[in-house]
C-alpha cells in the first residue's frame, strides 16, 4: 500500500496512551505508515510525567503492532525472508522498517535529530511546534545518555518472554483502556455471597486460576497460552453448550444477552481468545525476524572490518614498495656520487702533475 500519511498529519501527533495508539495504528494499511505513525508517537513521550507505560513499554508495543502488520503482509505470499518487515519494498526501501525492530533507540535518536535539525530551518515555531518539538527533544536526551542502554536493555528484556504482557496490552485495548480493563476483570470476580457460598462455576474456578497463573512468572504456566486458552474455551462452552469452537466464534451480541458476573466472564473469555489468536500470528515471525536482522547486521560489520582491513594491508603493502622503492633510489644515488668522486681521486702510486706556469 503506498504511504498515506503526510508530515502535516506527523506533525498532529500525540501520546495520549498506548490503547490510544492501538487504535489509531489499527486504522492504518501501510507499514510504512505505521512505522511513521509509531515513531512520531513515540517521539511524542515526551518527558513521561504520569505516562500509562514505560517508554521501554511503549516501544516494545510500538513494535508489537509493526510485527502484526508485517505477519498481515506475509499471509499471501509463500516466501518472505525473516528480515523482512514490509515484503512489498526493496531492501533499500525496507531499510528503516528493519532498524526499528532490531535497534529501537537508536532508530529513534536518529529520527529525533533529524525532526529537531529540520526544524531549526523554520522561520517560526507555533505553541503547538514548540510543545512538539520540546517532547522530542526530552526523547532524545533519554536516548543520547547513558541511560539508553537502559532503555534498550529493557526493550530487549521485554522481548523475552513476551506473551503475557503483550497479550495484556492487546486486552487492554480490546477493552478500550487501562480502566475499562481493570473493570471488566474486577467484574469477573465473585459477588460477597457467592464468594461465601461458593456459588461459582467449576469453569470459571479454572478461568480465574487459568489466568492468574498466565500473568504469574513464578508459576509454570506463565505465558502458557495453550492453558489460557483451554479455560477461556471452556466457560464459553460452559455458558454456550450446543457451542462447537470448531465451526466459528461467538458473536459479543450473543454474550451480551447475558447479565452480572456471566456476561462479564463470557466477554473476558472471549477477549482472551481474540487477544491469544493475534498474539499467535506474530508470534512465529517476531523473534527470527529480530534475530535475522542482528545477524544479517554482524555479517555486514564483519565485512565492513575485513574491508578496512584488507585497504589498510594494502595501504601497507603500497607504502613498502615505496619505501623499498626510494631506499633503492637512495642507494643507486649514492652509488652514482661516489663513482663520480672515485673519478677525480689519487691513488697511493700516483704523483700530481704541477700545472705549468708561463
Amino acid at each position: 500500500m503506498p504511504k498515506r500519511l503526510s508530515e502535516q498529519a506527523l506533525n498532529q501527533v500525540k501520546y495520549v496512551s498506548m490503547t490510544d495508539y492501538i487504535r489509531h495504528v489499527d486504522e492504518l494499511d501501510s507499514i510504512e505508515d505505521i512505522v511513521a505513525y509509531s515513531t512520531r508517537y513515540l517521539l511524542s513521550y515526551g518527558e513521561g510525567v504520569q505516562r500509562d507505560v514505560s517508554l521501554a513499554e511503549a516501544i516494545h508495543i510500538a513494535k508489537l503492532k509493526i510485527a502484526d502488520a508485517s505477519a498481515a503482509a506475509r499471509k499471501d505470499r509463500i516466501m518472505v525472508p525473516e528480515e523482512a518487515v514490509d515484503p512489498d519494498l526493496s531492501d533499500e526501501q525496507d531499510a528503516p522498517n528493519r532498524l526499528f525492530m532490531m535497534d529501537p533507540t537508536a532508530y529513534l535518536q536518529n529520527e529525533a535529530t533529524r525532526l529537531l535539525m529540520q526544524a531549526a530551518s523554520a522561520e517560526q515555531f507555533s505553541p503547538e511546534d514548540e510543545q512538539r518539538l520540546t517532547n522530542y527533544q526530552a526523547v532524545s536526551a533519554v536516548l543520547s545518555h547513558d541511560v539508553n542502554q537502559a532503555v534498550a536493555n529493557e526493550v530487549h528484556d521485554l522481548d523475552i518472554e513476551p506473551n503475557a504482557r503483550d497479550v495484556k496490552a492487546r486486552m487492554t485495548a480490546l477493552f478500550g483502556g487501562a480502566k475499562q480493563f481493570k473493570d471488566a476483570y474486577d467484574g469477573t470476580k465473585p459477588g460477597f455471597f457467592a464468594w461465601l457460598f461458593n456459588k461459582s462455576s467449576r469453569a470459571y474456578h479454572n478461568l480465574d486460576q487459568a489466568y492468574e497463573a498466565f500473568n504469574n512468572p513464578n508459576h509454570a504456566n506463565y505465558g502458557n497460552m495453550n492453558a489460557l486458552d483451554k479455560a477461556a474455551t471452556e466457560y464459553l462452552k460452559h455458558c454456550f453448550p450446543n457451542w462447537d469452537p470448531k465451526r466459528g466464534g461467538i458473536s459479543k451480541s450473543a454474550i451480551e444477552r447475558f447479565s452480572g458476573t456471566k456476561r462479564d466472564r463470557a466477554m473476558f473469555s472471549l477477549n482472551i481468545l481474540k487477544a491469544t489468536q493475534k498474539q499467535r500470528e506474530v508470534e512465529g515471525i517476531y523473534g527470527p525476524m529480530i534475530e535475522a536482522n542482528l545477524q544479517k547486521r554482524a555479517e555486514m560489520e564483519a565485512n565492513a572490518g575485513d574491508e578496512v582491513l584488507e585497504n589498510a594491508q594494502n595501504d601497507q603493502l603500497q607504502q613498502n614498495l615505496l619505501d623499498d622503492l626510494n631506499q633503492e633510489e637512495v642507494l643507486d644515488n649514492s652509488q652514482a656520487e661516489r663513482d663520480y668522486h672515485a673519478n677525480f681521486e689519487i691513488g697511493p702510486d700516483e704523483e700530481v702533475e704541477e700545472p705549468e706556469i708561463e
